[in-house]
């Protein structure tokens, strides 16, 4: 019975494989996470745009002192949220950078273990085709021998 071509770093190829899928995922939740920021940002400076409506509506119906003084802490507060979240989309997006770094570590890690199979593969079917032809000379030779005995 034989046995077909088993590579013997096949274990190993898989954890690598499964490594660099890993980081691939990690990339992935850090990029939702900072479109979530992004998207919390563009929220927050629609609320400084219609705060800024609404201001400028009620001092066209009459807006007593009390009111105005909100408005400037309102924004000021946005505006520092804004602050935060932009703060955390650059730690994310720094993250994300190191993850590809990571990421092509592991592609280069993995990239070599496969050249190391695809070379003993191309070797196995080397020597598999010369036990082949090994094998059809000696049965020709075998064959042709018989025949001249015969004759």
């Amino acid at each position: 019975m034989k046995k077909g071509f088993q590579f013997k770093l096949e274990a190993v190829l898989k954890m690598r494989k499964l490594a660099e899928d890993q980081v691939k995922m990690q990339i992935g939740r850090v990029n939702v996470k900072i479109n979530e920021l992004r998207t919390q940002v563009a929220e927050h400076n629609a609320g400084i745009d219609q705060a800024y409506e609404a201001q400028e509506a009620e001092l066209a119906r009459g807006l007593d002192g009390q009111e105005l003084r909100f408005h400037p802490y309102f924004v000021e507060g946005k505006r520092a949220h804004i602050g935060y979240l932009e703060s955390q989309i650059k730690m994310f997006e720094s993250e994300v950078e190191r993850l590809y770094l990571e990421l092509n570590r592991k592609r280069a890690d993995v990239k070599v273990i496969e050249k190391l199979k695809e070379k003993e593969h191309k070797e196995y079917k080397k020597n598999l085709e010369k036990k082949r032809a090994e094998q059809l000379e000696e049965s020709v030779l075998s064959w042709f021998d018989r025949k001249q005995r015969e004759a």
